[in-house]
């Protein structure tokens, strides 16, 4: 998945984004499965690979909506 190629680009381990990102190891392999991921940890994986700018500024705000419209 995405996550891992960006990782692997960096040359960086599971274990050293776990650290940069504060998701544990086994989270970060469950993403890199392609396992849904919660918003949390998409932000926080977000940040240290400074890709906010790829979703736009009204990113966050429309996944939250997303995932509301699917609750209700």
């Amino acid at each position: 998945m995405i996550v891992r190629k960006l990782r692997l680009q960096r040359s960086c381990s599971q274990e050293q984004l776990s650290q940069f990102s504060g998701l544990s190891v086994r989270t970060i392999q469950r993403i890199e499965r392609g396992q849904k991921a919660s918003l949390e940890s998409l932000k926080s994986l977000a940040a240290v690979f400074e890709v906010f700018s790829l979703f736009g500024p009204d990113w966050e705000k429309r996944q939250i909506e997303k995932r509301l419209d699917r609750k209700l």
